[in-house]
């Protein structure tokens, strides 16, 4: 058989049989948008966590420091619009899966605020809320407290930390993605 007649077998099978069940759900444009949104801002906030514990001081070091900042106060907004997003416009076709591990997406969600906040609370006490433009970050923290560098430290573990949750839930999507369609398929005899 030609492979042009391969194809048109296997099209016409497909419409005839019922519809394919995805490996991983679909989600909605706007959950795709938060997700990809909140990855990539999670990235680089670690990368420049790590490039400005590397360069230790100097001109390169402020501005990546001034955009991480920046950029963690824009995480702490997406997260809660992504958490306000799932409670004003929750999926009706959602239902509960028996294969789903719901407290990793929790855990998550609790490190993307909390590690954030360790760090502007921990910019608060030190004294440079300041970002670009001469905007300065509300302070969230007493300053001069004496407690930056254990904020600091604390943000810094909690990072690795929610690295390795990250880890996790990629595991865990690729799992689903390998092994949801067996699932669902009938048992062979």
């Amino acid at each position: 058989m030609s492979i042009a007649a391969e194809t048109q077998a296997a099209t016409a099978q497909s419409k005839s049989a019922e519809p394919m069940p995805y490996a991983v759900r679909p989600y909605r444009l706007a959950a795709k948008v938060f997700h990809w949104a909140t990855a990539v801002l999670i990235v680089f906030m670690i990368a420049s966590g790590i490039t400005m514990k590397q360069l230790g001081s100097g001109a390169a070091m402020d501005f990546i420091f001034t955009l991480h900042k920046a950029t963690g106060a824009l995480i702490v907004a997406l997260v809660l619009g992504r958490l306000l997003y799932r409670v004003l416009f929750p999926d009706r076709s959602w239902k509960p899966e028996r294969y789903r591990r719901p407290y990793i997406h929790w855990l998550l969600y609790g490190l993307m605020i909390v590690v954030p906040l360790l760090g502007w609370a921990g910019i608060s006490d030190y004294g440079a809320r300041g970002i670009f433009f001469g905007l300065s970050l509300p302070s969230i923290w007493p300053e001069g407290a004496g407690w930056a560098n254990f904020l600091f430290e604390s943000h810094a573990y909690a990072a690795f930390g929610m690295l390795v949750v990250v880890a996790i839930h990629i595991g865990m999507a690729v799992q689903d993605h390998m092994t949801r369609s067996r699932w669902d398929a009938p048992e062979e005899d």
